[in-house]
């Protein structure tokens, strides 16, 4: 199984294992499904492009995609990692649950190709990132050039999240 894809015969053995692995953890939960549902409207619907984002499951040692330090040239595709939380809504196999998100790592940038002799450009939208995430209340905290948004977290974490 990918990391955090879920068939529709092991959904509930799966929120089982994600939440038994929070309590072991001793996680709290920051962000709720109305958060989650507003986060994946405002990007697709306010900004020009949804931003690449580094994702790291309640269930998996290592986030993915690994290599996340440079700036990338692709879009995240934030339909497959939060998926539609509204009430009675089913996960398509290639989908993730956002009760799996343990956080998000985004960058509001992307690079986009120009040519071969030529450099790529910025693209930059971390303004309209920053009203989104004020806008709709979405804890986060900023770290470098990134924006970290949690699912859950530990109680060392909660003083530097803004809430």
């Amino acid at each position: 199984m990918k990391m955090g894809v879920v068939t529709p015969m092991d959904y509930n053995q799966y929120r089982t294992k994600v939440k038994n692995e929070i309590e072991r953890r001793g996680l709290t939960s920051i962000l709720n499904n109305t958060r989650w549902n507003r986060l994946l409207h405002g990007v697709y619907e306010r900004l020009p492009f949804p931003p690449p984002f580094q994702m790291k499951s309640v269930l998996s040692e290592q986030p993915y995609p690994e290599p996340f330090e440079q700036d990338v040239n692709y879009n995240g595709d934030w339909h497959t990692a939060i998926g539609d939380m509204s009430d009675g809504a089913r996960f398509a196999a290639w989908q993730s649950p956002a009760f799996d998100i343990e956080w998000l790592r985004v960058k509001p940038r992307r690079l986009q190709y120009q040519g071969r002799l030529v450099e790529p450009l910025l693209l930059d939208i971390e303004q309209e990132f920053a009203a989104l995430l004020r806008e709709e209340r979405i804890p986060h905290t900023k770290k470098g050039n990134d924006y970290w948004i949690y699912g859950y977290a530990a109680a060392e974490q909660l003083a530097w999240i803004h809430l």
